[in-house]
């Protein structure tokens, strides 16, 4: 018994793997049950029989994108100090796995907000709660910076905040549409820039 629990299990984890592939590279309508089973040669019955419905499916896949995404990006970043260098490590590591060889891992929300298919536009509530989340750590972060005068007395949090959104959507479409292997060396030093211009000067010895 505990052995097929732990197959059932690798296998749900097999389709959650192969979901979020198919997802990221063709939209949430291409999650389908035949497809899932086509490609992880499984029948129809065996893939519902570990993921319920094609809805609650396509909500795993979001929940597992997030748990990834924080994992990879967010709470590494916590660990430097508050500021100018936690939003640095959010930032450029954001970028970085946007620009890498599994950057897709990253990419599910960005990619899903120019989608107008109707599997995704029925999730778009739960993928908005998470992208305000993120983005909301992130001008926290940008707040905190203010708090220890690193930035500018007259800088603006969510001025900086869309700047910085632009440039990593920026970078997806130079990377992954342009398929430019510079991007993310660009973005990084495009983002190092925009932040030396809301950065409180230095004082004049």
């Amino acid at each position: 018994m505990e052995a097929k629990t732990k197959k059932s299990e690798l296998t749900r984890s097999a389709i959650i793997e192969a979901g979020l592939e198919m997802a990221i590279s063709h939209g949430f309508g291409a999650v389908t049950v035949p497809s899932l089973a086509e490609k992880l040669q499984l029948s129809n019955s065996g893939v519902f029989s570990r993921i319920g419905s094609i809805e609650a499916l396509r909500t795993a896949l979001v929940e597992e994108y997030t748990k990834r995404f924080l994992g990879e990006i967010f709470f590494p970043a916590m660990e430097q100090p508050r500021g100018i260098d936690r939003l640095n490590a959010m930032v450029e590591r954001w970028i970085h796995k946007i620009c890498s060889s599994s950057g897709n891992n990253v990419t599910l929300f960005e990619v899903t907000a120019f989608s107008n298919e109707p599997a995704a536009q029925s999730l778009r509530g739960t993928i908005l709660t998470n992208v305000r989340a993120w983005r909301s750590a992130m001008e926290y972060t940008i707040q905190q910076g203010m708090e220890k005068g690193q930035f500018r007395d007259d800088a603006d949090a969510s001025a900086l905040l869309f700047e910085i959104h632009c440039l990593v959507v920026g970078v997806l479409y130079e990377y992954r549409v342009l398929d430019d292997p510079s991007s993310a060396e660009k973005a990084i030093c495009a983002y190092r820039a925009l932040i030396e211009r809301f950065k409180r000067p230095v004082a004049s010895a």
